[in-house]
């Protein structure tokens, strides 16, 4: 008895993480109104700041919800580009160093460090007070204090050698809260971005504070950054704290609209107008449906996009902005053969016939018989029937069943041929034809927003292509079947179908042809389809089944 084996093709990728934490040695204490304590490494050095974080520990959005407002800004990109800490505004501190030199009556050339009293000490002169004093200002304080003691006439010249790196705590709801270092000038986005970024199901991007002890600094609202362009500025110092409150109420806005988004309102802003001062609606909006809750019961309604406007929002509310409805017209392209614009708006239900009545067109050169149209939704179904078939043929070769390790290596050798051919068949793009003509008649159907009427152009030539040896135009012979097309095109290929063939019309119609002393008509086009061995291949007829799909969605014969 044969022992059944699968033949299984499955690749498995396997991304482990693996998070490290440190035990910081030395205990110092956070503002009483944040923590009672935690744990502090030694004195840090600019070298010492961590890896950029924002972007791998950045949270996905509430499973079911769009993303909050602003969630995009956390993404690693404030970790890239980083200042020196000496720009012109930065104001001097403690551990800085100072770089001090003058000539003239006085000679002075060395480096200073600020002291815990904010002062340089410069010999023969005495302590300068520099603590707090802006680098621009710095050389005009240092020349003012050396003209207490030299009266004569020198110069000085003062230059910012280093800032003393600063060590910042990052808490409340962001993703990863602790202590991190960086730069005295660097800013509160820098710091948030080391911490991971806010929090996208807890934190609020409207209410982050600035703390030193427990005096606030500053208070930063992030939509004002993304919205404006505004943001704080403040100078660190050691021990400062960056403090993401609680995410306050939000709304949610899809439809009509750029990006759907959690939008967080604030106590001043509630109304739908601060909402589409957040995320405008589009150029056609004109109305609005909200449902949420109110004094505990279901609530929803309809407005118009004015009535939206003075309208009190409240936490949990869903919003849904949506157009005018359907245009009472739609816009359908002309294209091939025909005089007048390639574009054309007509009334909505226009029918195929009662709109190529106002084309205008050369009769002795349009193929007015063989007028069709191209679908896009017709190119979708074509599309999702290929790609269904072609799912189908990948499971049945990665799942086949085998009798002995001599099959096993057939199938494993089928199975990569199959995945080539469905590679290449997922490539192709369906051009959604639509045959409109019966019997040489054009049918009256309705055009659909988006449709392409196609007007051929008289052809005198007939095409050959697929499995023949030399595939070319011919031209058009009244008495000259497919068979004399096809030798005169240098015969069947090898790998040839000589039994059924596909004949496309210029009409879009596919013919299946098994008679070869057929006679055809100009514009036609021959396609020789493969032949494909059952007894070699065991998914040999859903292979074929794709094959015709394809040529006749595409007018391509894949082989």
């Amino acid at each position: 008895m044969h022992v059944k084996s699968f033949v299984v093709l499955v690749l498995l990728t396997i991304v482990a993480g693996a998070a490290h934490a440190q035990q910081l040695p030395e205990s110092v204490s956070l503002p009483a109104n944040l923590a009672e304590s935690a744990t502090l490494p030694a004195k840090p050095t600019v070298s010492s700041i961590p890896p950029p974080r924002g972007a791998a520990a950045q949270l996905p959005a509430e499973e079911g919800r769009p993303a909050p407002f602003g969630a995009n800004l956390f993404t690693g990109n404030f970790l890239k580009t980083r200042q020196d800490g000496l720009n012109p505004e930065y104001r001097v501190m403690e551990g800085d160093q100072v770089s001090v030199h003058a000539w003239g009556s006085v000679d002075i050339n060395n480096i200073f460090t600020v002291d815990g009293q904010g002062n340089i000490f410069i010999p023969g002169i005495g302590p300068v007070k520099v603590a707090g004093v802006r680098n621009a200002n710095l050389s005009n304080v240092v020349r003012a204090k050396i003209k207490e003691t030299y009266i004569n006439s020198f110069q000085v010249y003062t230059n910012l050698v280093t800032a003393q790196p600063v060590l910042v705590y990052v808490t409340g709801a962001v993703n990863h809260p602790g202590r991190y270092a960086g730069l005295p000038s660097d800013s509160v986005l820098f710091f948030l971005d080391l911490a991971g970024g806010v929090d996208p199901a807890l934190g609020s991007y409207r209410r982050i504070e600035v703390m030193r002890g427990s005096r606030r600094l500053a208070s930063i609202d992030l939509y004002d950054f993304l919205l404006n362009g505004k943001i704080p500025s403040v100078q660190f110092r050691d021990g400062d704290t960056v403090l993401v409150r609680k995410r306050g109420p939000v709304v949610e806005l899809s439809g009509d609209v750029a990006r759907d988004a959690l939008v967080e309102l604030t106590s001043k802003s509630r109304h739908g107008e601060d909402l589409l001062t957040v995320l405008p609606g589009d150029a056609g909006t004109a109305g609005a449906s909200v449902t949420g809750f109110r004094q505990g019961r279901p609530f929803s309604d309809t407005l118009t996009i004015d009535e939206f406007r003075s309208f009190a929002l409240e936490d949990g509310d869903r919003v849904v902005l949506s157009g005018a409805g359907l245009s009472p017209t739609v816009l359908i392209n002309i294209e091939g053969e025909h005089l007048g614009s390639p574009v054309l708006a007509v009334r909505r239900g226009s029918r195929l016939v009662d709109v190529l009545n106002h084309i205008q067109v050369d009769p002795d050169l349009a193929d007015t018989v063989s007028v069709h149209i191209r679908r896009p939704s017709v190119a979708r179904a074509q599309r999702d029937a290929i790609n269904d078939a072609l799912f189908r043929l990948e499971r049945d070769a990665l799942l086949s069943l085998s009798d002995s390790a001599g099959e096993v290596a057939i199938r494993v050798q089928e199975a990569d041929l199959t995945q080539r051919f469905v590679e290449r068949a997922r490539n192709i793009d369906p051009l959604g034809r639509v045959v409109t003509s019966r019997d040489g008649v054009q049918q009256n159907i309705p055009l659909e927003s988006g449709d392409t009427v196609v007007i051929p152009v008289r052809s005198s030539v007939v095409r050959t292509s697929g499995q023949v040896t030399l595939a070319q135009a011919l031209t058009y012979q009244p008495d000259w079947t497919i068979e004399d097309y096809i030798q005169r095109s240098g015969g069947f290929a090898d790998r040839a179908d000589q039994e059924k063939l596909l004949l496309m019309k210029p009409s879009a119609q596919a013919i299946i042809v098994t008679d070869l002393r057929m006679t055809v008509e100009p514009g036609d086009e021959i396609l020789v389809m493969p032949r494909i061995d059952n007894k070699t291949l065991q998914n040999a007829s859903d292979i074929i089944d794709i094959i015709y799909k394809v040529a006749i969605a595409a007018a391509v014969v894949l082989d």
